[in-house]
């Protein structure tokens, strides 16, 4: 992972964006919150299925009736709260990871995207500002339900003010498959992020800011999971398989539960300052993956008996 250097500002031991940005960030955390308890309706009934051009402006729900290819660079951008984009099991496409560009961009509240593949983008889908956009206007947030993410430079982007919840998606040929940045919250459910360069990052987010459940992060050249200077990870009922790093933490925090490390070249890497933690509880670790370097004692008893020696564990990383 590659951050400029960033320090957080710490109060009473807990990470803030500092007071400049703090009203934007507790709206995109209730918008994102709402996301989460409502299925998205755009409208009562779908859309007639139609042909989009590259570049678009949508304020009205959309069915795509065919493939939207854009080799200029030029995505589509979704301007109105509530709307839904449904690729209708069709590409969207763009010149290409290093072409750059937005597959799609979000500039609204609580709009959806679902049912095809987004592929050949700096960034596939992107929401929030990023370090040269200042601050946003107002907050952002999305929903991306049953797609796939192919060949983008970073497959799903969230910055400042923005909130993005993934669900049963499939990631893969991406430099990173999702990160959360100065402020952005991703949530990941039920997804499978399968051979990209990096797997999931954080930098620079409050609490929450990276969340993981019941998905899959497999074959990552790099890390699986990573953050830098005050990024925030949370794993829940999620496995790590054949990634070069399970996890890297480089002055961050990371909370693992229930999850499963699985032939990685290691499962984890973690550089940590006074305040920073790698708590892992009740998860599973193979046998190879180098030293965890923390204590491991049992998580359950079975009934009657011991469990077997470091199959399931609870340790924490402090201050390494």
């Amino acid at each position: 992972m590659h951050h400029p250097t960033r320090r957080r500002s710490r109060t009473t031991g807990a990470r803030t964006a500092g007071t400049r940005t703090a009203g934007v960030l507790s709206a995109a955390g209730a918008l994102l919150a709402t996301a989460l308890l409502t299925p998205g309706t755009a409208t009562a009934a779908p859309p007639r299925a139609v042909v989009v051009p590259c570049g678009a402006v949508l304020t009205t729900s959309v069915r795509l009736a065919a493939d939207v290819d854009c080799p200029g660079g030029e995505g589509l951008t979704l301007a109105a709260d509530g709307i839904e984009l449904n690729l209708n099991g069709h590409r969207l496409t763009g010149p290409g990871a290093a072409g750059g560009g937005v597959g799609v961009r979000v500039q609204a509240q609580g709009v959806t995207v679902r049912g095809g593949t987004v592929r050949g983008w700096g960034a596939g889908l992107d929401a929030g500002a990023d370090y040269d956009e200042g601050e946003p206007e107002r907050p952002v947030s999305a929903s991306v339900r049953a797609a796939r993410f192919e060949g983008n430079g970073g497959a799903v982007t969230v910055g400042l003010g923005g909130g993005v919840v993934v669900r049963d998606t499939w990631f893969t040929g991406n430099r990173i498959a999702g990160s959360s940045i100065r402020g952005g919250q991703l949530i990941v459910e039920r997804s499978t992020a399968d051979g990209n360069g990096e797997g999931f990052s954080s930098f620079e987010v409050e609490p929450g800011g990276l969340v993981l459940r019941e998905s899959a992060v497999r074959r990552s050249r790099g890390s699986g999971v990573g953050c830098g200077q005050g990024g925030w990870v949370d794993l829940h009922r999620t496995s790590l398989q054949r990634n070069a790093v399970g996890v890297n933490a480089f002055q961050c925090t990371v909370r693992i539960q229930d999850s499963a490390f699985a032939w990685n070249g290691r499962h984890v890497q973690a550089s940590l300052v006074e305040w920073d933690v790698v708590a892992f509880r009740c998860t599973t670790f193979t046998a190879d993956g180098g030293p965890l370097g923390v204590p491991l004692r049992p998580c359950h008893q079975p009934p009657g008996g011991s469990t077997a020696p470091g199959t399931r564990v609870t340790g924490t990383f402090d201050a390494l």
